[in-house]
């Protein structure tokens, strides 16, 4: 027997056909397993002598239970079911119940991966394939983007200073780069001449810009709605939960290598801090405008958002640096030149290290009206329903204070824990945020630290283990049974940690085989890290528009979204190549 419920399933929805006989009075309670602690909450009345069809959501496992006036948790259990799938449930007298039964074959929920490699493929084929053709002049000039001419010119000039998604540059002197090899790099104490200079961008870092960028592209466009392409409800990560913590560690890196290059030409501090002043404020105003593109109401504005966090953190850690780098490396001719990154950057950590002890204590001892000291919870159905108002601790109290609840970001928590409005580019999260940003600063001054390959990857890696096991022990290695559980919406302690120490090993591995053994020149995600903030931005403007985006035609399953969502990251992506290609740059 099949009802409207069982018919037209869209995608993530399967059907429970629950069999009552001779079993009155009953009513099916359900909750999702991801909301942790959560009482069941009543779903359905079930027909007695009859069938009652139920729609469900498959994303997360389900536990149900079936209960009557004088019966409890006689029936509960964990079910999981799949894309599609019709279920059949017995129920007899007394509330005997039969284990769930499929009565139906669910769909295969990854198959629409396999149309979407039948885009991605091609799409990589083609672009080497012009590639191949420009780099043997098989291609008439008429036809290419760029001339290899034009491109070496725009390299050689002074006035070749790409800003990225961050706000600054990466390029780095040859005296301060190094090679591939363990051979040590002369640094020359000429003045650099003001008609050519001789730099060049580190292509392992704009390439895990690139590789950044297309996954956040991908991700804002609904990644075709599968769920590990969306953020973690609450505790726990997911791939999306990456994307932001890697560009902030990207621009932390990029800020050491371009507040280096400033102050050895002899600019003066006052002039650099006015450049990070400028591209913070830049920024600033950018997320603001993308904010009002689709509200611009002012009694429920937000004010928060991704761009204007990065130019909080990135204003204060270039800010620090501004104040405290040195124009040259810092050498001290004994035993402690091993750590003379640290010792070079030792005020700079102790302000962060402040920062991060301030978030610390307001996030555990801030008096929160109704709520206990120290909570990290969602709030809402969360724990029994027990601090239903109490969203976010000290972080969601500090921006429901200041901002309103009008203002904020109804972000990941409220579907699963129906919890009060949180938003995951919040106040408090800023200062942890910080602290991201200067592992990349400090992965960068290894860079300038360090001439030999072997040194800068030993150090790398000290870094990825220690950052690793640090945000495990935080966590308890757990989701839900830590200290700090990892917490994107909190950006909390244990997340900075275990985020950074990705970025430091995704980096190694780039930068060995791009800069180090030289099996990759990182295209094209290398030319497309070049113009991320025009991604960005791109995206943001025309999300719901063509050729980008249509009306899914068939709703019923992942494939035409995944489809839609490939193509257009793809389209956005060629975007920027041709305009690497035209030596076109959208700056900050």
């Amino acid at each position: 027997m099949a009802s409207d419920e069982c018919k037209n399933l869209l995608y993530d929805q399967a059907c429970l056909q629950v069999w009552a006989d001779n079993a009155p009075n009953i009513s099916l309670w359900m909750q999702v397993e991801e909301c942790y602690k959560c009482d069941l909450l009543k779903k359905e009345n079930i027909s007695n002598n009859g069938v009652t069809n139920i729609r469900l959501n498959t994303i997360y496992s389900i536990w149900l239970d079936l209960t009557n006036d004088s019966s409890h948790n006689n029936c509960r259990t964990l079910q999981t079911f799949e894309e599609h799938g019709v279920y059949q449930w017995n129920i007899s007298n007394n509330l005997n119940c039969s284990q769930i039964k499929q009565i139906s074959t669910p769909q295969d929920s990854f198959m629409p991966f396999v149309y979407a490699l039948l885009l991605i493929i091609p799409s990589f084929a083609l672009w080497f394939f012009i590639n191949y053709l420009q780099r043997t002049y098989v291609v008439p000039s008429v036809f290419r983007f760029a001339s290899k001419t034009d491109l070496d010119i725009e390299n050689t000039a002074p006035s070749r200073d790409v800003q990225t998604f961050d706000g600054s540059d990466v390029e780095l002197k040859n005296a301060d780069f190094g090679t591939g090899s363990n051979e040590p790099v002369i640094i020359h104490p000429q003045i650099p001449t003001p008609v050519k200079n001789n730099s060049y961008r580190i292509t392992s870092l704009d390439t895990f810009r690139g590789i950044s960028i297309i996954l956040m592209v991908f991700i804002n466009l609904g990644g075709g709605h599968y769920w590990f392409f969306e953020h973690a409800p609450w505790n726990g990560i997911t791939l999306a939960d990456f994307i932001l913590p890697w560009f902030c560690w990207v621009m932390g890196v990029s800020i050491a290598i371009s507040l280096r290059s400033q102050l050895r030409s002899s600019t003066k501090r006052k002039y650099v801090f006015g450049r990070v002043v400028r591209r913070s404020i830049a920024l600033l105003i950018m997320g603001l405008v993308l904010n009002s593109v689709n509200n611009n109401n002012l009694s429920t504005f937000r004010p928060l958002g991704v761009l204007q966090r990065l130019a909080f953190v990135y204003f204060i850690a270039a800010t620090l640096e501004t104040i405290f780098m040195k124009p040259q490396p810092y050498f001290t001719n004994t035993r402690l030149d091993v750590i003379r990154d640290i010792i070079e950057s030792a005020r700079q950590w102790t302000i962060v290290i402040i920062l991060v002890a301030i978030h610390t204590i307001i996030t555990f001892f801030l008096p929160v009206p109704g709520c206990p000291k120290g909570y990290l919870g969602p709030g809402g159905l969360y724990n029994s329903s027990s601090n239903v108002n109490c969203t976010g601790g000290a972080a969601g109290y500090i921006d429901r204070l200041v901002l309103g609840e009008n203002h904020m970001y109804f972000g990941s928590p409220k579907p699963v824990y129906q919890s009060l409005p949180f938003d995951p580019e919040g106040i408090l999260g800023t200062l942890t945020n910080t602290l991201l940003v200067y592992m990349g600063v400090h992965a960068g001054r290894i860079i300038l630290c360090y001439q030999y390959t072997n040194e800068r990857i030993k150090r790398w890696i000290a870094w990825t283990v220690v950052l690793g096991l640090v945000g495990g022990c935080l966590c308890n290695f757990s989701k839900e049974n830590g200290l700090i559980p990892i917490n994107k919406n909190l950006f909390s302690l244990s997340y900075a940690f275990i985020t950074g120490s990705s970025a430091f090993l995704i980096f190694i591995i780039l930068f060995l085989i791009i800069e180090h053994w030289r099996l990759w020149g990182g295209s094209p995600f290398n030319e497309i890290g070049q113009n991320s903030i025009m991604l960005y931005i791109g995206q943001h403007i025309f999300y719901n528009t063509l050729p980008w985006r249509w009306q899914p035609v068939n709703e019923t399953s992942h494939t035409e979204y995944l489809v839609m969502d490939c193509w257009a990251t793809i389209f956005w992506c060629a975007i920027a190549l041709v305009m690497h290609k035209k030596n076109i740059f959208i700056v900050v």
